[in-house]
């Protein structure tokens, strides 16, 4: 046998050594996936049994808080409706307010220049009283004295 036969035996021996390495490595490799694969459809059967019931009561309490965010928001919508209202109404009973003020104001006003009138009215009434009875008193003097002469 020449070198060329030698050379090619050894080789093809290390490749057939190779391979049988290689080919033992997958199959040691293959059994570890296939444990691997039995634990994860272990875990999967788990979370399938223990999530789905756990899946369902979060779904109702999402739908739970759904709806009391609901409410919650429509009794914020029915508040804020009302403080408009309330506020519209507040607006408008200062505007009367205001209005009946402008009023009372001008009341007042007339009241006073009647009152001032009145006074002065009254005042001249009294002085002419005064003058009247002043009058009325010298009229009686000189008269009286007439009489007592006699």
């Amino acid at each position: 046998m020449g070198w060329a036969e030698a050379v090619t035996a050894i080789s093809a021996a290390i490749i057939a050594i190779s391979l049988v390495i290689g080919g033992f490595f997958t199959t040691m490799l293959l059994i570890e996936l296939r444990k691997l694969l039995i634990q994860l459809n272990a875990i999967t059967k788990t979370l399938d049994e223990d999530g789905k019931p756990a899946l369902v009561s979060l779904r109702s309490v999402v739908d739970d808080a759904s709806d009391v965010v609901a409410t919650v928001k429509s009794e914020v919508e029915g508040l804020a409706e009302t403080s408009k209202d309330i506020r519209k109404r507040a607006e408008r009973a200062a505007a009367s307010i205001d209005d009946r003020l402008h009023d009372i104001e001008a009341l007042v006003d007339v009241v006073q220049e009647e009152v001032e009138e009145t006074a002065l009215d009254v005042a001249a009434a009294v002085r002419t009283t005064r003058r009247g009875g002043k009058l009325f008193r010298r009229m009686k003097r000189a008269l009286g004295r007439r009489g007592g002469r006699r």
